[in-house]
Order: structure tokens, then sequence, then C-alpha cells
């Protein structure tokens, strides 16, 4: 399926009638939420330090090879050693310039779930790599991490055909350790999308409004993201109306079982 009908698809399935709450168009929905690849715009090749497609490949084959979830980690720690605090912040003023032209409000809520995306998940990652995480670390990781890492070396030799990949490379590792390590969403829980719903959590279960509509999308993370897709919309208020009907559903239970 082509880009644009999916994210003509997407449109209909998240916006309001009659939203303009984050006025995004579909090129800026396709690079902010679904595409990865087209949203990293990569770095010349040559300028500052740079990441080899060859060394990228080999590391994928070592992830594919982990055992562990455990095993996972540290080859992503070690991988993730290779940048610094420099290159944290120098993927997210990439993105701030990307949307410093968007409504004020939705923009703001996005760069908050972006920052969390990248420092939160690095910051995260180094402290369990430190401590040892608990027993889940001796748990195999998710089939879907061969596809994953396939998917991964594929991407950054492409991108290294004209372009530095390792923000590239980056933002993958640490989407590896977010999905496969830590098994959460690839975008954090409260991700704003254009229309107003989000990624939310209920009981246990991550839902995502667009999460079986963005399969096609070469070198995308939906596929491999534990999120479900929402059967309901997501908007932040619905949180409220799920408890309310749980409630319901509870006291009908009693009296239906316990004092009928």
């Amino acid at each position: 399926m082509q880009l644009r009908a999916i994210l003509e698809r997407i449109k209909r399935f998240v916006g309001r009638e009659g939203s303009s709450r984050s006025g995004t168009s579909p090129d800026e929905v396709s690079s902010l939420l679904i595409d990865t690849f087209a949203e990293d715009g990569g770095e010349e090749a040559g300028r500052g330090g740079t990441v080899a497609a060859a060394a990228v490949r080999a590391a994928c084959r070592r992830m594919q090879e982990a055992k562990t979830k455990g095993d996972l980690l540290r080859i992503i720690a070690d991988e993730a050693a290779a940048f610094d605090l420099r290159d944290l912040e120098a993927m997210n003023a990439r993105f701030e310039r990307k949307v410093a032209h968007l409504p004020e409000d939705y923009r703001d809520r996005l760069l908050s779930s972006v920052r969390e995306e990248i420092f939160g998940a690095h910051h995260r990652l180094i402290l369990l790599s430190r401590n040892g995480g608990g027993p889940e670390m001796e748990n195999p990781p998710d089939p879907a991490l061969g596809g994953y890492c396939s998917m991964v070396a594929e991407a950054c030799t492409a991108k290294a055909r004209e372009k530095d990949p390792k923000y590239l490379y980056l933002k993958y590792l640490l989407s590896a350790f977010t999905i496969f390590v830590v098994e959460e969403p690839a975008h954090p829980v409260g991700t704003p999308f254009p229309g107003g719903q989000i990624v939310d959590e209920w009981e246990g279960t991550y839902l995502c409004p667009v999460r079986n509509l963005a399969d096609d999308v070469p070198f995308a993370l939906c596929p491999y993201c534990p999120a479900v897709q929402s059967t309901e919309p997501t908007y932040p208020e619905m949180r409220a109306r799920r408890q309310e009907r749980r409630r319901r559903e509870c006291l009908a239970n009693y009296w239906t079982n316990y004092k009928g």
C-alpha cells in the first residue's frame, strides 16, 4: 500500500470531526509518527563521527543471536556506548527543528514524549545494564526480534548510501531496548497523534490508535511494537469513561452473581 493512502486512512481514523488541534499535514504525520526512515534526514557522509553500515549489520547479527533479554540488553548497551550526550541532544534538536512550525500546544506535548523516547530510554538503558535487571532478564526476547534486526540492518545500509546513518541507528537501538527488553511501545504512553488521540495503557495492555494502519511502511517501528490496535478512540478523556464503564460492569456482576 502506498504511503499516501496509509496516511489518509490514519487521518480519517484518528481525527476528531472538525478538529484542528494539531494542524499537521499528511507529510508531517508521516515524519513524526510512522516513517522512521524518512523522518531521519541523516548526516552528510564523512561529517563528524560516523557509523559504518557493515558495523551495523554485524551488531544486528549479534542481537539476533541473543538468547535472553539480558543478552540483548548487554549488546544494545555496548552499541549505545559509542554515542554520548551530545548525540542524544543533537537527535532531539533535529526533531525540534522539524516541528518548530507546528501549533504550540501540540508541539509541546509531542516534544515531551519525544524527549522521553530519547533521553528517558537512554537513561533506563544505562541503569538497567548496570544493575542487571531482575529474573525477567533471563526470558527469551520476543521472536519478532529477528525480523526487527534484519529491518534495522537493511534500513541503515540504505541510509548509508547517501548519508551517515548514525542517528537512525541510535533511534533503532533505543527502540530495540524499549520494545524488546522492557516490552513497552516505541512511542511512550501519552504520545499525542494529530486529531487528539494518544498512545494509552489500560489494564496492562498498551493501546495505539494507528497500530494496524502503518504495517506497510518500510523500515517503520509499528510492526514490532507491543501496543495493540485500540478498538475505540484513545482520546485522553476516554480513560475516565473506561473506568466508569468498568465500575458499572463490576456492580452489575455483583448484583447478578452475588445478590441476584
